[in-house]
C-alpha cells in the first residue's frame, strides 16, 4: 500500500468511527451514561483524526502513538457502552469483545509507535476486526430493536 493512502486512512478510521457514533446516537436515543460515553467517544474520535493529520508526515510514530490512544480510549467507551446496552437489552457481546480488544490494541500502539516499532501497515488487523466487530454489532443491534418495536405493537 502507499504510504500517502494508508496515512488518510489512518486519519479516515477515527473519523468513520465518529460518523457511526453520531448515527448511533440519533437511532438508537441512549440516555444517561451510555450518551455521554458515545459522545465523549465522537470528541475523542475527531480529536485524534486532527492529531493523526498533524503528525503523520512530520512524526509518523508519534500518529500511530496518537492513534493508540483514540483506540484505547473509546476501547473503554465502547466497553462501557456495551455493558450498559447489556443491562438495557441484552447480549452486547460484540460489542463488549470489540471494546476490550481496541483497549488492548490501543495500549500496543501507543508503546510500539513511542517506541518506533510499529507504522501504518501494522495496523491492518485491528481495523479488520474492528469492522467485523461494528458490523455484527450493528446487526445484532438491530434485531434486537426490530423486536422491541415488534413486541410494542
Amino acid at each position: 500500500m502507499q504510504p500517502q493512502v494508508a496515512s488518510v486512512l489512518l486519519i479516515a478510521y477515527p473519523l468513520w468511527d465518529v460518523a457511526c457514533t453520531l448515527y448511533d446516537l440519533r437511532a438508537s436515543r441512549p440516555a444517561g451514561s451510555a450518551r455521554t460515553s458515545q459522545i465523549v467517544n465522537a470528541l475523542l474520535g475527531s480529536a485524534a483524526a486532527l492529531g493523526i493529520a498533524l503528525t503523520i508526515f512530520s512524526k509518523p510514530a508519534y500518529s500511530i502513538a496518537i492513534f493508540g490512544a483514540w483506540a484505547f480510549g473509546a476501547g473503554v467507551l465502547q466497553l462501557v457502552a456495551g455493558l450498559i446496552r447489556r443491562k438495557q437489552l441484552g447480549g452486547q457481546w460484540a460489542m463488549i469483545l470489540s471494546g476490550a480488544q481496541s483497549t488492548a490494541a490501543g495500549i500496543a500502539f501507543v508503546l510500539g509507535g513511542l517506541g518506533g516499532k510499529l507504522h501504518t501497515k501494522d495496523l491492518g488487523g485491528y481495523a479488520i476486526f474492528g469492522a467485523l466487530y461494528f458490523m455484527i454489532g450493528g446487526i445484532l443491534l438491530s434485531r434486537k430493536l426490530s423486536q422491541a418495536v415488534v413486541e410494542q405493537i
